[in-house]
């Protein structure tokens, strides 16, 4: 009896594990990109005006073209974050149909056990019947001529009896895992239903806002045109001449705004190598202790123990003792901090770069690992090909490597966008560092493959930190 308790209660506890798994669910993206109103449509709107407006002056058109470039940008991300949302969505889906032939194999596993079961179970039944009809101590007693074939054959029977209710209780055990799996593999199976429907709608989301990104883009680039067109009559000069110093203008833009992001990059530092200096100060506390030669001048009246039994000094040291946690709830937990340890070397890294840069002209394609890519596509095959397997989308990829400070920045180191820098969820896009200053990346299917400046596009977007595999 005591066995079959042990047993019950061991598959309970299997069933229960499995019941246990088959509620979690794949957590599917959280950011979903809404085309009917996405960013950079007032940017563009106020430059339409202001470019059909005669009586705009040149300050007011030379803003507006600014205004438009960073409503080129808005309107990329926006399409570049749907994107990501469908990867994370397909990624879903693609775990959810893994968990649901994991549970079906369970499943099936499990109604065979219980069919062995089962017929082990007969087998033993119908011994019993052909042995003696019935498994009771009666016809033990009966069919005996003598008190030695009485003890013999009773305990033969009591053994039957014992195997029987074991293998009564293996399949009461069997059905019960055999249910829980079936019941597991049935919603695995509505699971990966939803993750499916849900992939697909993030897919039409993400096509939806990458078509609107795009008219955004093309309204954007005309209604430049006319601004640049209108400076040109105002300031008396050609176009290509207007050209070339609202190029001018954009480098001088770029320049300040790589200067903003370098000096966002730089404080994000101070304020890691802050936390951590912060952080240590729990050696720094034993040094702390070393005025101990006081107490122990305080443990000297020890001699006068009515001294140590009055209340007062007691008291002494719990007010000592309760000021001295202050300075651990002062402590704040830093929003990020830089890694120490890392699984690649500095000749993967270099590796991975050079590999990246042998996809230069390849063709763009939303959750492409080859011969189309995608952003991830570019920095995870890059970095197979380095000897080194790192996940699939650009979220999953800052999740899972080291967080390094720009200045630490080698070949081979990821480079991470966000909609908001300080939250990883709004990642929509990754490049790889290939040196002297210059990213690899896919971007969009307007343009193929390429290599560009670090800081030469979207340098509000950059994460703090760079990502080390």
């Amino acid at each position: 009896m005591v066995k079959v308790t042990a047993g019950l209660k061991r598959v309970l506890a299997l069933a229960a594990m499995f019941a246990l798994a088959s509620a979690v669910v794949v957590a599917g993206p959280t950011h979903r990109a809404q085309a009917e109103d996405y960013p950079g449509q007032a940017e563009i709107d106020e430059a339409r005006k202001a470019a059909s407006d005669l009586a705009a002056g040149i300050d007011e058109l030379d803003s507006a073209i600014a205004a438009l470039a960073e409503a080129r940008d808005k309107a990329e991300a926006n399409a570049l974050l749907a994107g990501e949302d469908y990867t994370d969505a397909q990624d879903a889906a693609d775990a959810a149909q893994d968990t649901l032939k994991a549970a079906n194999k369970r499943a099936r596993e499990a109604e065979k056990e219980l069919a062995e079961a089962r017929e082990n179970l007969a087998s033993v039944a119908q011994a019993a019947y052909r042995d003696s009809g019935s498994m009771s101590q009666i016809g033990a007693v009966v069919g005996s001529e003598t008190v030695d074939e009485v003890i013999a054959r009773s305990e033969a029977f009591a053994r039957g009896s014992d195997e029987a209710d074991m293998w009564v209780q293996r399949v009461k055990a069997a059905e019960l895992v055999a249910s829980t799996m079936r019941t597991y593999a049935d919603e695995a199976a509505t699971e990966a239903d939803a993750a499916a429907a849900e992939a697909k709608s993030a897919y039409a989301e993400a096509q939806d806002a990458r078509a609107h990104a795009e008219e955004a883009v093309a309204v954007a680039n005309e209604t430049r045109a006319d601004a640049v067109t209108r400076l040109a009559e105002l300031r008396g000069v050609t176009i290509a001449l207007e050209e070339q110093r609202q190029a001018g203008l954009e480098a001088e833009r770029q320049a300040a705004a790589q200067a903003e992001a370098q000096a966002r990059q730089k404080a994000a530092e101070e304020a890691a190598a802050a936390e951590q200096e912060q952080s240590r100060p729990r050696p720094t506390s034993t040094k702390t202790s070393t005025p101990k030669p006081t107490a122990t001048k305080t443990s000297t009246p020890k001699p006068s123990a009515t001294k140590t039994s009055e209340p007062e000094q007691t008291s002494e040291p719990e007010t000592t003792t309760t000021s001295t946690p202050k300075p651990t709830t002062t402590s704040t937990p830093a929003p990020e901090q830089p890694g120490t340890s890392w699984n690649s070397t500095a000749a993967q890294g270099k590796k991975a770069a050079q590999h990246s840069l042998t996809l230069i002209g390849s063709e763009y394609l939303l959750g492409g690992s080859g011969p189309k890519y995608d952003c991830s596509g570019v920095t995870s095959e890059s970095w197979l090909e380095a000897g080194q397997w790192i996940t699939r989308s650009s979220r999953t990829q800052y999740q899972a490597t080291t967080h390094l400070s720009y200045s630490q920045i080698r070949e081979g180191d990821l480079v991470f966008y966000a909609t908001d820098t300080s939250d990883p969820s709004t990642i929509f896009h990754v490049a790889i560092y290939v040196g002297n200053g210059q990213v690899m990346e896919a971007v969009n299917y307007s343009k193929p493959a390429g290599v560009r400046g670090l800081y030469a596009w979207m340098t509000g977007n950059m994460m703090p930190f760079i990502g080390r595999p």
